[in-house]
């Protein structure tokens, strides 16, 4: 089985994430700062601009560059530590839009299983898009081993 995750990626991450917390709470520390000198000066234009800089940066920043990292260290943590399922499927086609799933941006795949309760033998995994996506060819028998839909590892 072909592991798409590993303990490597999982020290990357978190060390990528504690990264951009301190660069975060440096710039806070900075804004805050000045805040509290705003406050002691009686500036109260000043206070109240400095106050709204620091929570658009705060909430900005938190959105746009820790939470993403966050979801991803989730699914690794999932892929190395979590409950899997294995399924051995036919692969049918790649989906040319991206989805976007707990966080994390993926290439949908589509199989082909056992027909279920409605008759349909198509089935929906998603592949991490920063992770390169073998060369399967339609038809071909895969086996996954994925968690919720996603795939953490394929042989």
């Amino acid at each position: 089985m072909n592991e798409l995750y590993s303990q490597q990626d999982l020290l990357g991450i978190s060390a990528q994430l504690n990264r951009r917390k301190i660069v975060i709470l440096a710039v806070s520390a900075v804004l805050l700062g000045a805040l509290v000198w705003s406050f002691v000066a009686r500036i109260e234009a000043l206070s109240v601009a400095l106050l709204i800089l620091l929570g658009v940066v705060l909430i900005f920043s938190l959105e746009m560059f820790v939470r993403p990292l966050y979801a991803y260290r989730r699914l690794i943590l999932t892929a190395l530590h979590g409950r899997s399922h294995e399924a051995q499927l036919i692969y049918d086609h790649r989906e040319e839009d991206l989805s976007t799933v707990d966080g994390v941006c993926c290439r949908s795949l589509i199989f082909l299983g056992d027909p279920d309760k409605h008759g349909t033998r198509e089935q929906l995994y998603y592949w991490d898009r920063e992770k390169e996506l073998p060369p399967f060819e339609p038809g071909q028998d895969v086996r996954i081993r994925y968690s919720g839909k996603m795939i953490l590892g394929w042989a």
